[in-house]
């Protein structure tokens, strides 16, 4: 199957009208050691205030995991230790409350909301909701078909963003992107490799834990898909179409959008890195708003998230998906807000500038400032009239000695250096080593 012509493809900037980078982040010192760098959490600190708009980051308390569901045709390949129908009955699992995913997000109080994008099952015992946004009952096979039509590509793209605008009206301050989807990490590496221009043995990685033979019929999916994509690494919308998912286009619709609402989210695994990686290439720069929660085993995640510049919250080895990652992170983000705003409670009041010196009458008040620097020894000021010692009052005007005739030279040793006597340097210098001095030694250090 080729991809049909018709009406230019959606671009994906528009999802991402309004889409601004965040403020730059800003580490503070450390207060209680300030000549050491920035520790990662305080890395962390300054991104989520940045995020935020903030000098402090504000706590976490409304966090979302938002799971996207669905099926893929190139799973009919044995390319997964799950059987096809695996995904109806994670989703139903999930939206019980059972199993890991659930169980970490109770531990951390965050809802969990799961939208089944393209599962190959009606799904009719659960809530409408589930279901609202599905475009089909699985992707195709996307080693000789395409995964889905131009419609349905944007159709899933345009509900990612739907349910990124709802989860940021109802006053979410953290989104985490989880997936659900046998065949997914076979997707998601494909997608990779036409994005990176990298082989099928570059990306392949064993997924839900798949023996050799699983990871060579795996590795030749990947190669046949690859072959068929490579025309369109530039173009997001049809990479997509020809070999993504209806999953993976609603991820990527989804982050843009949230970032154009100005919204964190922290990535899970290999699919919504892959996800990430799809939309930065439609929108430089977007990848700012988004943090990478832990490593995984898939070489695809690790190339993907080098070009997007993303270093993991956590290297654990896990490889359960789903959101995991993300909602074990969330722990670490928490406590890099908790040290941000202790930090800055605790850091030392601004330096205030000194107080002007007290005001003094005569031409030296307007044409010497309290934070001059003195004259050097020697040289003059420019000013003819009486010197004032700061705090005092003018001195009296004296009228003019004589000017001495040059006496006899002293020998050296009798406690003067030798030459000619001189007068006035030594009284200048007593000046602006005395009172203006002293006066100096009390400011505040810079």
């Amino acid at each position: 199957t080729t991809m049909s012509d018709g009406p230019p493809p959606l671009n994906l900037r528009e999802l991402a009208e309004g889409l601004s980078s965040p403020r730059p982040p800003t580490t503070p010192p450390r207060v209680d050691a300030p000549l050491l760098g920035a520790s990662r959490l305080e890395v962390l600190g300054g991104w989520l205030a940045s995020t935020q708009d903030r000098d402090v980051p504000a706590p976490l308390d409304r966090a979302r995991l938002v799971v996207f569901a669905g099926d893929h045709g190139i799973a009919r390949q044995d390319v997964s230790r799950l059987a096809p129908t695996a995904t109806a009955d994670a989703v139903r699992a999930l939206v019980a409350g059972r199993g890991p995913t659930a169980s970490l997000a109770a531990l951390h109080g965050v809802d969990v909301v799961v939208h089944a994008m393209a599962v190959d099952d009606d799904l009719a015992d659960l809530p409408a909701a589930v279901t609202a946004h599905a475009v089909r009952r699985a992707s195709g096979d996307v080693r000789v078909e395409d995964a889905l039509t131009l419609a349905e590509t944007e159709a899933a793209l345009r509900a990612g963003a739907a349910v990124a605008d709802a989860e940021v009206d109802a006053g979410v301050d953290l989104l985490m992107l989880g997936d659900l989807g046998v065949g997914g990490t076979t997707v998601a590496a494909v997608l990779v490799a036409a994005c990176l221009r990298k082989g099928a043995v570059d990306v392949v990685g064993r997924g839900s834990g798949i023996d050799d033979a699983a990871w060579m019929r795996k590795t030749a999916a990947i190669r046949d898909a690859v072959r068929r994509s490579r025309r369109h690494a530039t173009r997001p919308v049809v990479l997509l179409q020809a070999v993504g998912s209806a999953d993976t286009a609603a991820a990527v619709g989804f982050l843009l959008r949230a970032a154009a609402r100005r919204t964190p989210v922290l990535l899970d695994g290999v699919v919504s890195v892959a996800a990430a990686l799809v939309a930065s290439r439609g929108v430089p720069g977007v990848e700012r708003w988004w943090a990478l929660a832990a490593r995984t085993a898939e070489p695809a995640q690790a190339l993907a998230a080098d070009r997007l510049k993303l270093d993991p919250l956590l290297d654990l080895g896990a490889a359960r998906g789903g959101g995991t990652g993300a909602l074990t992170a969330l722990a670490v983000l928490r406590a890099a807000q908790v040290l941000a705003a202790s930090d800055a409670a605790d850091a030392p009041p601004a330096p205030q500038a000194p107080a002007d010196a007290p005001a003094v009458d005569g031409p030296a008040a307007v044409d010497r400032g309290a934070d001059d620097e003195p004259a050097p020894e020697g040289e003059p000021t420019g000013d003819p009239s009486p010197e004032v010692v700061p705090g005092g009052r003018p001195e009296p005007e004296v009228e003019p000695e004589p000017r001495p005739q040059p006496g006899p030279e002293v020998p050296a040793g009798h406690g003067v250096p030798a030459g000619p006597v001189a007068t006035g340097a030594a009284d200048e210098g007593q000046r602006v080593g005395g009172p203006a001095a002293s006066a100096d030694s009390e400011r505040p250090s810079r």
